[in-house]
């Protein structure tokens, strides 16, 4: 029987051509917004090598693309071929942009290649037994002075907003509600990142985490 992973990848291949438009439909807009000022906030700079981590369709690491400039390079990484192949198909035309199809939930070949790491909305998704490895090898693969950034829902939401958070995964994200109980900060810091700060959105229901490998 295929794993929820798998599952997943497999609707994600099925919906890679619309998912870009679904999801700017579905929220009015407001996902592209959220995703924008977490970009800001990771902040990339000419000459940087970002690596977009589950990068889906690519719009994310196109737009950082045009921050790092010819001089950087941007990795797109995603399992789902599907998301690869629109990714190629949109975007493959840009000289200091990347596409490789890896599952992130297994071992990198890159190790200290990267001044900045972004992973949006994908954490949540990840099966409960690989998170903390995937924050571990996204440590390993940051430059001594890199940081990362993970815009998510927040497992840490407490009141209402936490009870209006399990519904929404009792709905929509079943398998993943392990993730609500996820301890993220202290992961971060048991990793090894330093100066992690978390900026709210959406009430609190989302939000931005910024971490650095030094301090």
């Amino acid at each position: 029987m295929p794993s929820s992973l798998d599952r997943r990848a497999y609707f994600f291949n099925k919906i890679a051509p619309n998912y870009d438009s679904f999801l700017d439909l579905l929220t009015f807009g407001a996902y592209a917004k959220f995703l924008k000022k977490a970009i800001r906030i990771l902040a990339p700079m000419r000459g940087e090598r970002i690596l977009d981590l589950c990068s889906g369709t690519g719009r994310v690491a196109a737009w950082i693309s045009e921050l790092v400039g010819e001089d950087g390079v941007v990795v797109g990484m995603d399992k789902a071929e599907g998301m690869i192949d629109s990714a190629k198909s949109q975007y493959g035309q840009s000289k200091n942009l990347v596409f490789v199809k890896q599952d992130v939930t297994r071992a990198w070949s890159y190790r200290n290649p990267f001044d900045g790491i972004f992973l949006s909305f994908s954490l949540h998704e990840l099966p409960e037994y690989s998170t903390r490895k995937v924050l571990e090898q996204s440590y390993l693969a940051l430059s001594e002075k890199g940081r990362i950034v993970i815009a998510d829902f927040n497992p840490q939401i407490t009141g209402r907003k936490r009870t209006l958070l399990q519904t929404f995964f009792n709905i929509f994200e079943r398998s993943n509600l392990g993730f609500l109980e996820f301890r993220q900060r202290e992961v971060l810091k048991e990793v090894g990142f330093q100066r992690i700060r978390s900026a709210p959105a959406l009430g609190g229901i989302l939000q931005i985490t910024l971490a650095y490998k030094v301090a």
